[in-house]
């Protein structure tokens, strides 16, 4: 219950704030232009590059969502409310992860709107692409938030929380490169941490139980270190 608490405060939150619609209208807008250039070039019924792009729109725009949840409240001395009273730190990281997570599911759901566009004119459309496309896209978006959860317990400084973030998912981006770099065991090792490469296995088809498993211990991992980061900020 104390989750779900943090959960709503925090949507209550990002509703009451404009930061949630200008990302809303922005993603919207650019996602819509992308559905619509990639349908007139290619003439093809496929959603794989629009949610490929999404993907990366959404690089940039998670750490704007993520950067104030705990930097705000480091910066108006709340935390300190919040660390004292009968709520731990895992249950504080955990509502405010969910809150965020919601938002973005909420703006990944506006999306569906395209397949369903698509279907009308295509009634043979592939879905097995498409839903677990959508499937990778949460799961993504469950990485992107829980390192920028990490990234806003490090400073009271929503800007500087927010490079962090970019910074941070840019790296788990280029990864992927370095399979090209080191065509060797150590470049597929790195390769292997690259969350758009798992990422574009979805947009294929692909539900790979590994795949699952890896985004589910890349956001649980980032959620302790968060959590972990907010005990230290108790005993100081």
């Amino acid at each position: 219950m104390k989750v779900l608490a943090i959960m709503k405060r925090e949507l209550q939150s990002f509703f009451f704030s404009p930061i949630a619609y200008i990302v809303f209208a922005a993603f919207m807008t650019i996602v819509g232009y992308l559905f619509w250039i990639v349908l007139a070039t290619s003439k093809m019924a496929t959603l794989e590059p629009m949610l490929y792009n999404a993907a990366f729109i959404l690089l940039l725009a998670s750490p704007v969502l993520t950067m104030r949840l705990i930097s705000e409240e480091k910066k108006s001395r709340t935390i300190e409310l919040l660390l004292t009273s009968p709520i731990s730190p895992a249950e504080i990281i955990l509502g405010k992860f969910l809150a965020c997570f919601v938002l973005y599911a909420v703006l990944i759901a506006l999306t569906l709107q395209y397949p369903l566009i698509m279907w009308y004119y295509a009634p043979n459309l592939d879905w097995g692409p498409i839903i677990s496309g959508y499937i990778g896209l949460l799961l993504l978006g469950g990485a992107f938030i829980s390192v920028g959860v990490f990234a806003s317990t490090l400073t009271e400084n929503q800007i500087i929380a927010a490079m962090i973030s970019f910074g941070s998912l840019v790296l788990f981006w280029i990864f992927g490169w370095a399979k090209h770099a080191f065509e060797n065991a150590f470049g597929q090792m790195i390769s292997n941490l690259s969350v758009f490469d798992r990422y574009s296995e979805f947009l294929r088809g692909i539900l790979d139980s590994g795949n699952v498993v890896f985004f589910a211990v890349f956001t649980l991992t980032w959620l302790f270190l968060a959590t972990r980061a907010l005990e230290s900020d108790r005993w100081r």
